[in-house]
């Protein structure tokens, strides 16, 4: 349901310019079917946002998975096919996608910008809270975040006292922020916070307010 808030958050061309590409091979290998069969590829660059494989026959699909080993690490992404194209590679002609991630654990991702900045690919501890968090613009929230899940979370807001209460055809004075995927009790989960103003009389006060919530935007906790 929120794969494309995934997507957006890898892909658009503003975060690929944070991301650096490093071209240098690996090994791969590509499954459509959640890795029950998985079929030999060759890496030839990754970043945060996405990478380039080979394959020696076509994979069928434009979305599909993707398992590489960078270092002595294996990560593991969903992927979807942006471009393909067929290719000589060793004398024979190979089949080449450009890929965008459109679902990857936390630690991964995490793993693949380690060895994008050639740090150590086996340091994967850090705070989640130090990966990169990128501001959705209004149109952004309203497009990717599905209306029941915001009005869920802002309700949640003015509960405590964050928010003032909802009104129609009144903006609610918030800004939203999107840090990507998380793993929390063996589940893959959103991470989102939510800067609120609330206007007093003695001035304004900003609350900034921590969700995760699943990828059908039913179940949601607050962090703080």
């Amino acid at each position: 349901m929120l794969s494309d808030l995934l997507g957006w958050f890898t892909g658009k061309d503003a975060n690929r310019r944070k991301y650096p590409r490093k071209r240098k091979p690996y090994r791969a290998t590509v499954s459509v079917d959640a890795g029950l069969s998985q079929k030999p590829a060759i890496g030839l660059d990754i970043s945060g946002g996405g990478c380039c494989v080979l394959t020696q026959e076509p994979v069928g699909r434009d979305e599909f998975e993707v398992r590489a080993t960078i270092d002595t690490r294996v990560v593991r992404m969903r992927a979807k096919a942006v471009w393909q194209d067929t290719v000589a590679h060793q004398g024979k002609s190979v089949w080449r996608y450009g890929m965008r991630f459109t679902g990857i654990s936390a630690d991964d991702w995490d793993a693949i910008i380690r060895y994008t900045t050639d740090q150590p690919v086996a340091d994967v501890n850090k705070a989640q809270e130090e990966l990169v968090t990128v501001r959705m613009t209004p149109d952004d929230a309203n497009r990717l975040l599905p209306v029941a899940l915001q009005h869920r979370l802002l309700l949640m807001l003015v509960e405590r006292r964050r928010l003032a209460p909802l009104q129609e055809n009144v903006t609610p004075l918030v800004q939203y922020f999107y840090s990507g995927l998380a793993r929390s009790n063996n589940q893959l989960v959103h991470r989102l916070t939510i800067q609120s103003k609330v206007v007093g009389p003695e001035g304004a006060e900003i609350y900034e307010t921590r969700f995760i919530f699943d990828d059908q935007g039913t179940n949601i906790q607050v962090l703080n």
